[in-house]
């Protein structure tokens, strides 16, 4: 244990998650207040992987952790490597499954001094207890029963290679400890019974066989090894911190300071899940949403700024502004419209280039592939990703909104019914045949001024404006009557149809939707 760090007041915290599966809200919000708090007072931030349960844990997961702590930019200081090999820190392994013998020296100490016992009962005697407990309308907890085997009969037990479970001794006096969210909580000992450490260890001449820590032990045990003075962790940990202290008293050690975070919850006051939209880390990133955003939001889920009312941070603000005092209890509801709010914001700040680059595999088929791709159609489509940015909320919805910049279909234009209604007007065809007259007479590309100066002569010489006459004209080149400025979408129709990309100019859209 690193007992000079935690007397000197040097902060270590840690995100641990277990890579069984993909990195959610929820935890993702965890390792973003560790990382917090730890930059905020100048201290340690360590990454360890939780993976005991070696049949759900896949290297899979914890590469896609990784991948995704490092797409949020909460780089750590203790943990595995970015790149995937080896591990950096001074206080490894910093993989559960490699740490093994260490909670199995462990164990045999605090067996050896009589803080924890060999528990003997089947999965069907708990059961039976269980059932009787409930009929009596007692807690169900463990009776305890293992506890008085003499010395003799744990001896034969072990010798006729009976399975047995580790338990710790809880002492008679209640478990307390302090939470900076909640303040000081009490657990009387009657209610945490004696908890298994170790499971389906086997007896046996040979001596016993390691068997399976539970995660109370062992996460116990990893945080006090690499003292770790403040667990940040989410609300559900609650019910195990009794037990967790209890170990640490067991084992003479220091305990550290707790902060449970408050429960995420969607719209319906429901506990977050899939059924609300996404909720793992790679959902958001396929989905178009930066890691600034995400980040800024995720620290405003059950965290608020000293003042009340700001709401957007950069992630070295929000390191400068964070404190665990200002954490609530209160349930944190997930608003997707704040999330896509604060998106909005953080890709108006963005370089559009940066924009360009990850949009770029959202128009798989379209364009070619990014490294074979011209100077000309880089800039190209530099401009195009600038074009729709204002009037999305993700990145992932920009391919929809710029869909007719690579191809116009005029049926599917006309079947639109709104479309039908603007089109059915007696002055559009003439608006439309009028513009094409004077596309047709043009040599080269179509410019902003010289599609400007032809609407111009349209009006003038059909008498339409407003309305009528730049609807029919719109859904004629983009199949809707919404959408960008014609001085800033006609240009860039025009380059993309010099660029062999198969994108049809100004022309040929108004030859193609004036001949259906």
């Amino acid at each position: 244990m690193i007992e000079s760090d935690m007397e000197s007041g040097t902060i270590r915290v840690r995100f641990a998650p277990s890579p069984t599966g993909l990195l959610h809200v929820g935890n993702a919000r965890t390792a973003l207040f560790n990382w917090l708090y730890a930059r905020q007072t100048g201290g340690t931030f360590i990454v360890r992987i939780e993976d005991t349960d070696l049949d759900r844990s896949k290297p899979s997961y914890e590469k896609q952790l990784i991948e995704d702590l490092v797409w949020l930019g909460l780089n750590w200081d203790e943990g595995p490597n970015e790149n995937d090999s080896g591990e950096k820190g001074e206080f490894g392994p910093y993989r559960q499954s490699k740490r093994f013998d260490i909670y199995s020296s462990h164990t045999a100490q605090l067996l050896a001094e009589g803080k924890a016992y060999r528990c003997f009962c089947t999965a069907e005697e708990l059961e039976e207890d269980r059932k009787q407990a409930i009929a009596l309308h007692r807690p169900q907890t463990y009776s305890g029963k293992c506890r008085k085997l003499s010395k003799p009969e744990i001896k034969e037990n072990l010798l006729r290679g009976k399975v047995y479970a580790v338990r710790l001794k809880i002492p008679d006096h209640s478990i307390r400890f302090h939470d900076v969210v909640r303040g000081d909580l009490e657990f009387a000992a009657e209610t945490i019974s004696d908890p298994i450490l170790v499971r389906s260890a086997q007896g046996g001449t040979a001596g016993a066989s390691p068997g399976i820590p539970v995660y109370n032990y062992v996460v116990t045990i990893d945080d006090a090894l690499m003292g770790i003075t403040h667990v940040i962790r989410g609300d559900d940990h609650i019910s195990n911190t009794p037990k967790q202290v209890a170990i640490y008293e067991a084992f003479g050690w220091k305990v550290p300071e707790f902060a449970h975070l408050s429960t995420i919850l969607g719209p319906d006051r429901e506990r977050l899940s899939k059924r609300h939209g996404a909720t793992a880390m790679s959902n958001f990133r396929e989905m178009g949403y930066l890691p600034e955003a995400l980040v800024n939001y995720l620290a405003l889920l059950g965290w608020g700024a000293e003042d009340g009312k700001t709401e957007t941070f950069t992630p070295p603000q929000l390191a400068k502004a964070f404190s665990l005092d200002r954490v609530t209890t209160s349930p944190a509801i997930f608003d997707f419209e704040k999330l896509n709010w604060l998106n909005r914001y953080y890709m108006k700040l963005a370089p559009p280039a940066r924009l360009a680059a990850l949009c770029w595999d959202y128009f798989g088929g379209l364009l070619p592939e990014k490294e074979e791709a011209s100077d000309e159609v880089l800039v190209w489509f530099f401009h195009v990703i600038a074009m729709f940015v204002p009037s999305v909320s993700r990145l992932d919805e920009i391919p929809a909104k710029a869909a007719f910049m690579f191809h116009m279909d005029p049926n599917l234009a006309r079947a639109d019914l709104d479309n039908a209604a603007v089109l059915a007007g007696g002055s559009a065809q003439t608006v439309l045949n009028e513009l094409a007259n004077h596309v047709r007479s043009h040599v080269g590309p179509v410019s902003a001024t010289d599609f400007s100066n032809w609407m111009n002569e349209v009006k003038t010489a059909t008498g339409v404006n407003g309305n009528e006459l730049f609807h029919p004209v719109r859904i004629a080149l983009s199949g809707t009557h919404s959408g960008p400025e014609f001085d800033k979408v006609i240009p860039l129709i025009e380059q993309g149809a010099a660029l062999n990309l198969g994108i049809p100019s100004v022309r040929q859209r108004l030859d193609a939707f004036i001949g259906v």
